[in-house]
């Protein structure tokens, strides 16, 4: 598969997590394995994590334009990458302290894992920051 369909992929899948955790935040507490009926507080903590998957799925869906930088593509993937590095990092550390681990706290961890994988395939293997620094 070619860089750029994994890229399509990851902004398809980043929209649906982000705008799923806005618009039903119950739905996705009940995924992860919150509980039927989250706080507020959870509910709300739900939404940023939306909010910020939305974000990120705008930013590499604007560095595909025709007209962007090629580097804009792989500065949103490097950024990507990141989050979902610390993401898994932490939700590691988090199910680590349980004694019994559930398929549905995993879900975010592998999700996150997923979108490490998505973005490190969806690079495009090229000297572009090479030749501008020169």
């Amino acid at each position: 598969m070619q860089p750029k369909k994994f890229r399509k992929i990851l902004i398809s899948g980043r929209a649906a997590v982000g705008w799923s955790a806005i618009l039903m935040p119950k739905l996705v507490a009940r995924a992860w394995g919150v509980g039927t009926f989250p706080d507020r507080g959870a509910r709300y903590t739900i939404r940023l994590f939306g909010i910020r998957n939305a974000l990120m799925s705008y930013q590499l869906y604007q560095a595909e334009r025709s007209d962007a930088d090629p580097e804009e593509v792989e500065e949103a993937l490097r950024q990507g990458i990141v989050v979902d590095v610390f993401d898994v990092l932490f939700g590691l550390g988090a199910s680590g302290k349980k004694s019994s681990g559930s398929f549905n706290a995993a879900v975010p961890v592998v999700a996150s894992a997923i979108g490490v994988l998505l973005g490190l395939l969806g690079r495009e293997h090229t000297d572009v920051s090479e030749s501008q620094n020169e």
